[in-house]
């Protein structure tokens, strides 16, 4: 993950990705939430119209049982005779007077009906299919017809049964003649595919009659392989989806029965396909244009990294030159927007950078650096502070006598070479050259910039400004022309150091006794020579060799000042290094 914090493309990429992918799942989502919904209603609206197609269909063969069993329970004459019968055992007429009515109340028209007679404690008298006489009780119509004998309110029951490999759907009816009961009368009619053809046909399904884990009874789409789905489906209570043949369906049951599902269940498959496929067609259609706007974002993801990124490495390279010091820096303004804004701000910047080095590069040729960097800063105030520091000054003996007669360039230019020299030993020891005057040069060491080891570095400073006054020496021994000397005066001591002058105009000098003491120690100097006061000598006692020259009186100096010349000056520049 650090590419996309690192990179403004990959950020805009993974923002644009990230919205369009966030929006397309929660679509697809909701679209897939209201998928199931839809087939989780298709599910419960066929299964209810499946159990109100087998409820119309229980109602009828009720209707046709009960027409049956009419002259059974409405003729007085029928049932003295089957009083009589049954209470004699005897069969053969029983058969035949039961023949008899069924014939006469349109038994004719189910060939597989099924009849069974039993007496006022529910043992089975007689029992017929298709009006013939068969051995027992096939249909265990016992049960049935003992509940039906023991019960003070229900006249009439219904249960299935299976007999003979067929489902049959038993009526059992209560018989009495004078308010004694008789028996119980027990129709069965089959169950025929038919009917559930019928039942799929209208509902758009497919249906079978589970009883013992076989189909007794199924519609025509339901062959082997959804009959084994349609058993396996009774052994949990939710839908069971499955595909067969190309074809999702949805797999529920119940008991034919309620409360009882050891009498068998109603199973029924609802195709979903067509469910689906508005919906799917729908995800598609949403996966395309999902697609189409993720392959978009990304080429308008790397078209705007590319247009933004551009720019800002440009303004990234150009900062790292600025750092380097290269202020002559400029970056192309390509557009009018926030970015063009920002490269017109930068080069603004690099101006104002370039004009701030040049009022510096002035401001270090008048006055130090440390001077010039407090004067960039625009906190240069007036005044000064006391301060113990060393002034050194160093005068060319003879100049002007010796220039006399030569042109002024040429003096000029002499000048400058001596001047050059003499600023870069102050320079080299750290101290700040504070003024040319003429011919001669005065420094100062401790200031602006305190410094503990300022009387150190004023002697190193007078060792190096011999040794270039030497080199010059020696070009112009080469050249024919007399030598150049320097007197060199250093005094130590407090001074007002601070900025003089005006608001307007500003100079960074010190003044003070000290300064006009090392002023003073010059003019005694000899060339070549460097004279130090007591304080200075004392401020350096390590590898210092000084001669005492005695007290000498200076001028505006109310008393004698003891001075040092200093002769060993390979041991100052060795013991301030």
């Amino acid at each position: 993950m650090n590419w996309i914090r690192r990179s403004f493309g990959a950020k805009l990429f993974a923002a644009l990705i990230g919205t369009v992918g966030l929006l397309l799942t929660i679509t697809l989502v909701v679209v897939r939430a209201q998928t199931n919904r839809e087939i989780r209603l298709v599910e419960d609206r066929t299964v209810r119209s499946a159990e109100q197609l087998f409820q119309e269909l229980n109602e009828l063969q009720r209707q046709q049982a009960d027409q049956l069993a009419r002259p059974f329970t409405e003729s007085r004459r029928t049932l003295v005779l089957l009083d009589e019968a049954i209470r004699t055992r005897d069969i053969e007429y029983l058969a035949g007077e039961a023949a008899y009515e069924l014939l006469r109340s349109g038994l004719a028209e189910f060939d597989d009906a099924l009849v069974v007679l039993t007496d006022d404690r529910g043992t089975p008298v007689i029992s017929m299919i298709g009006g013939e006489t068969v051995e027992g009780d096939p249909a265990d119509v016992a049960p049935l017809a003992r509940a039906v004998l023991q019960s003070q309110d229900v006249l009439d029951m219904s249960a299935y049964r299976v007999v003979d490999g067929r489902l049959y759907n038993l009526q059992a009816h209560f018989i009495e003649l004078a308010y004694r009961p008789i028996g119980t009368i027990t129709f069965g009619l089959p169950i025929l595919p038919d009917d559930l053809e019928r039942m799929a046909d209208i509902g758009v399904f497919e249906v079978c009659l589970l009883v013992e884990g076989s189909c007794l009874v199924a519609s025509s789409g339901v062959d082997p392989r959804m009959e084994a789905r349609m058993a396996s489906s009774v052994a949990g209570s939710e839908p069971l989806r499955t595909d067969l043949g190309g074809t999702e369906w949805s797999i529920q049951h119940e008991a034919l029965v309620p409360g009882e599902p050891r009498h068998g269940r109603r199973v029924v498959a609802v195709p979903l396909d067509e469910v689906r496929a508005p919906f799917e067609n729908i995800q598609l259609t949403l996966l395309l244009t999902g697609g189409g706007a993720l392959l978009l974002c990304t080429l308008l993801a790397i078209g705007l990294s590319r247009s933004l990124m551009r720019p800002v490495r440009d303004l990234v390279t150009a900062t790292g030159r600025v750092a380097e010091g290269e202020y002559e820096t400029q970056v192309d303004v390509r557009s009018q927007d926030e970015i063009g804004t920002l490269a017109d701000a930068f080069n603004d910047m690099t101006r104002g950078l370039r004009l701030r080095e040049r009022y510096r590069s002035v401001l270090n040729k008048v006055v130090s650096q440390d001077v010039a960097t407090e004067l960039m800063t625009g906190e240069v105030e007036l005044g000064g502070e006391n301060r113990e520091i060393s002034v050194l000054f160093a005068d060319i003996r003879g100049f002007t006598s010796m220039t006399f007669g030569m042109e002024p360039q040429e003096v000029i230019q002499l000048l400058n070479d001596c001047m050059e020299q003499l600023s870069r030993a102050v320079d080299g020891a750290g101290g700040v050259v504070d003024k040319f005057i003429g011919d001669e040069i005065m420094a100062v060491f401790g200031a602006p910039v305190a410094q503990e080891d300022h009387a150190r570095r004023a002697l190193r400073a007078a060792l190096r400004m011999r040794r270039g006054m030497a080199e010059i020496n020696e070009e112009r021994a080469a050249a024919g022309v007399a030598p150049l000397g320097v007197g060199i005066g250093i005094a130590t001591g407090i001074a007002v150091a601070g900025n003089m002058g005006s608001a307007d105009r500003l100079n960074y000098t010190v003044l003070g006794e000290t300064v006009n003491l090392a002023a003073r120690l010059t003019d005694e100097a000899a060339a070549g020579e460097i004279l130090i006061n007591e304080r200075t000598r004392s401020s350096v006692t390590e590898g210092l060799v000084a001669t005492c020259v005695g007290e000498r009186s200076f001028k505006g100096f109310a008393r004698k000042t003891l001075v040092y010349s200093v002769s060993d000056f390979e041991a100052v520049e060795t013991a301030g290094a």
